[in-house]
């Protein structure tokens, strides 16, 4: 074999980097067969969005509407804060909590108080007063700032969400407490160094 010079002569001469160098010729072949073959032949779908349009009539958002507060809400969300919050008559709070809130507890389990609502000794269950955040014919959410009992709870005032929706979604369907979480984060501890 003629003695070769520049960058290609050096990777032909000896039979081990022809063999890769033919095998590495082989593979991007391949590689560019399959690229092919994808584009023309198995180019599934094409234009994911067509350029014809339908007849039928667009989908829209319809917002729900707004009602005003009810007395029955309000009503719901006292006995809430004084019954499950406070752990007093369990038996009674268990009737007006939501599935999403209940977590699948059965009444045997509910009325042993190891229950998914908060405990917090609440000082002004009877009188809080609550913020409308947003209130629909099925669903509601409001924020309610309840204070301690003196000497009671390491925060002695905390907002809380409590979320209401009534039974099987109907509009006639009694209200239920389906969510209760504090407004509340964990200070972030700042390092003395």
């Amino acid at each position: 074999m003629a003695e070769t010079s520049g960058t290609l002569g050096g990777i032909l001469n000896s039979p081990r980097k022809q063999r890769r160098f033919f095998i590495l010729s082989g593979v991007v072949l391949l590689a560019g067969i399959i690229a092919i073959l994808a584009a023309t032949i198995f180019r599934g779908t094409g234009n994911a969005f067509p350029d014809k349009f339908s007849n039928k009539p667009a989908q829209l958002n319809h917002p729900e509407k707004t009602v005003p507060t009810s007395p029955g809400q309000i009503s719901v969300m006292h006995k809430f804060i004084e019954t499950a919050v406070a752990r007093h008559s369990l038996r009674s709070a268990y009737w007006i909590v939501g599935p999403d809130l209940r977590g699948g507890l059965s009444m045997k389990q509910w009325l042993k108080g190891n229950i998914p609502v908060l405990f917090y000794h609440a000082d002004n269950g009877q009188t809080v007063s609550f913020k409308t955040d947003y209130s629909y014919k099925t669903s509601a959410l409001f924020e309610a700032n309840l204070h301690a009992v003196p000497g009671t709870e390491d925060r002695p005032s905390l907002l809380f969400y409590i979320g209401l929706k009534r039974q099987g979604g109907k509009a006639n369907g009694q209200w239920l407490v389906n969510y209760f979480e504090p407004n509340w984060r964990a200070p972030i501890p700042i390092n003395p160094n």
